[in-house]
């Protein structure tokens, strides 16, 4: 009597496992088969669906809201931003229009905020001059920061103190820079004194060794600061010289105030009378 084969047990040949591993793979790529297809489809559906939405007349630019600008006009503005009324708002990159607007020389910051479904916000800050800044090809605005952004023609503002002496721009180096923003904070200062309101100052120039003198506008002689750190201390103390050169009706026969004349000194010159 034969006895009954027993079925093999333990690994698989080498050939069913060569071919189990086959079958895995091809399953590995089908699945991603798929899902790139699944992928793609939902891609598509939503590119046909942005395409419809932003042809729709629903989200067509109804109004465009400007804020923020006096020197530059809205028209101006809405010009630069490249908007008008048949622009779809889906289709607006508010970081464009912020990078167009930003390249006029007024504007110093832009908001761009839709309002969604058809509108449009633009709120600018302009550019605020402190000062005009003598140039060889003219004056030129400079704000509070130093930054000079537009020349300063007519029928423009020219109601501003000027500073001089600092050549041009293109030449500057650290010490020029320096000597603006010593000019700038001086500038700062008397914009928050009655004594000499920064109103008052008609120029300040700055010489080659940065020194700072200043000239007011209702009297003509100098007020030399030096080109000292202490601008502060030195500003009190042209004040204090002022008030009491007004109080005892002196300013008429004074020829120049000295502020870095001594440490601890104010040399104040009086005019020579024949």
């Amino acid at each position: 009597m034969k006895k009954p084969i027993k079925p093999k047990t333990g690994r698989p040949s080498r050939y069913a496992a060569a071919y189990q591993g086959l079958g895995g793979g091809r399953s590995l790529a089908l699945g991603a088969l798929l899902l790139l297809v699944v992928a793609g489809t939902v891609s598509a559906a939503g590119w046909l669906a942005w395409q419809r939405l932003s042809q729709w007349s629903f989200f067509q630019l109804t109004a465009v809201r400007i804020e923020g600008c006096e020197q530059v006009s809205k028209d101006e503005l809405l010009e630069l931003s490249g908007v008008d009324i048949h622009s779809n708002l889906l289709r607006l990159s508010p970081s464009r229009i912020k990078a167009r607007l930003t390249e006029h020389e007024w504007v110093a910051a832009v908001r761009v905020r839709r309002d969604w479904p058809n509108r449009l916000e633009i709120v600018v800050r302009e550019h605020r001059p402190l000062a005009l800044l003598a140039q060889p090809d003219g004056l030129h605005y400079v704000d509070r920061q130093g930054e000079v952004f537009a020349p300063a023609l007519p029928p423009g503002e020219l109601d501003f103190p000027v500073i001089t002496g600092l050549g041009p721009r293109k030449r500057w180096q650290a010490e020029q820079r320096q000597g603006l923003q010593r000019g700038l904070r001086l500038l700062r200062l008397a914009a928050r004194d009655a004594v000499l309101p920064a109103q008052g100052i008609s120029e300040i120039n700055l010489d080659e060794e940065n020194k700072l003198t200043l000239f007011m506008v209702s009297h003509p002689f100098p007020v030399y600061l030096g080109a000292g750190e202490q601008l502060v201390r030195d500003y009190r103390r042209l004040v204090k010289v002022l008030r009491q050169l007004y109080k005892r009706e002196l300013l008429g026969e004074i020829a120049a105030i000295q502020l870095d004349y001594l440490p601890d000194r104010v040399l104040v010159a009086k005019e020579r009378r024949g």
